[in-house]
């Protein structure tokens, strides 16, 4: 298990720019009004097959292959996470159509890691300029929505913000 669940993110997000994609998508729903926690990652890469997709959710698989010796635990650790925490995991996935990875917990479980630093995760996938990373967040206090390819000088747009509260500073918790 990672320490941080934006380090669950930068391992998919990695993944997705080794499978090609050039839009990786993140939302994240972070509600304790309504104990949940939502994470979910998309991409327009390779995909893969069902076979594939069972493979790489046993233990000690992955689908890279500049290593040495495959590690591959992201995605299952991400699902026991998900799972002791009293939630859900899903990926979907075929080839040419990219992958969809979510997974669900209680917000308030004593279990669930922190998200972490979403800003340094989102930040480290959007350094190639040519993929577009988008960032979805949603709390209690409002929505943010970020897009690296609206611009350098772009100020990201926050929505359904109470006065006084910033949805951005959410993403940083």
């Amino acid at each position: 298990m990672f320490d941080e669940l934006s380090l669950n993110i930068l391992d998919i997000g990695m993944n997705s720019l080794a499978a090609g994609a050039r839009r990786i998508e993140v939302s994240v729903v972070e509600s304790a009004r309504h104990n949940w926690l939502v994470i979910r990652v998309r991409d327009d890469g390779r995909g893969m097959d069902a076979a594939t997709l069972k493979r790489i959710l046993s233990r000690n698989a992955s689908t890279k292959t500049t290593r040495k010796k495959s590690v591959g635990l992201g995605l299952a650790l991400l699902r026991q996470t998900a799972e002791m925490c009293g939630g859900r995991f899903q990926i979907r996935s075929a080839p040419g159509q990219g992958t969809s990875v979510t997974a669900s917990m209680r917000y308030a479980h004593v279990d669930r890691p922190p998200l972490g630093d979403l800003v340094a995760t989102i930040h480290a996938l959007a350094a190639n300029p040519a993929v577009d990373v988008r960032l979805r967040y949603r709390s209690d206090e409002g929505t943010f929505h970020f897009s690296s390819q609206e611009g350098k000088h772009h100020e990201p747009r926050r929505t359904q913000t109470p006065e006084g509260k910033s949805a951005a500073a959410g993403c940083a918790a």
